[in-house]
């Protein structure tokens, strides 16, 4: 059974769905019913504890992982900045 819902969403976002709905031959209802389906069938716990992701965060992973770094490489930092 499907229900009207309202939403406020920004200008710029709208547009954005629009096209990408144009795009893939959907309707924008369907483009935010699929969103949110994903949302619903993702398992909780990534949900939870990852916390918020920002586009800085993104663009640092995985940024030392060729690197031999250990904890001992932290510390050194800290003491060189605090002490």
């Amino acid at each position: 059974m499907s229900s009207k819902l309202t939403l406020y969403i920004d200008e710029d976002l709208i547009s954005y769905i629009k096209r990408y709905a144009k795009e893939h031959n959907l309707s924008v209802s369907k483009v935010v019913n699929n969103f949110l389906t994903l949302l619903k069938n993702k398992p909780q716990r990534d949900r939870y504890e990852k916390g918020p992701s920002t586009p800085i965060t993104d663009a640092l992973k995985g940024a030392l992982k060729d690197e031999e770094i250990d904890i001992s490489d932290y510390h050194r930092h800290l003491e060189e900045k605090y002490l």
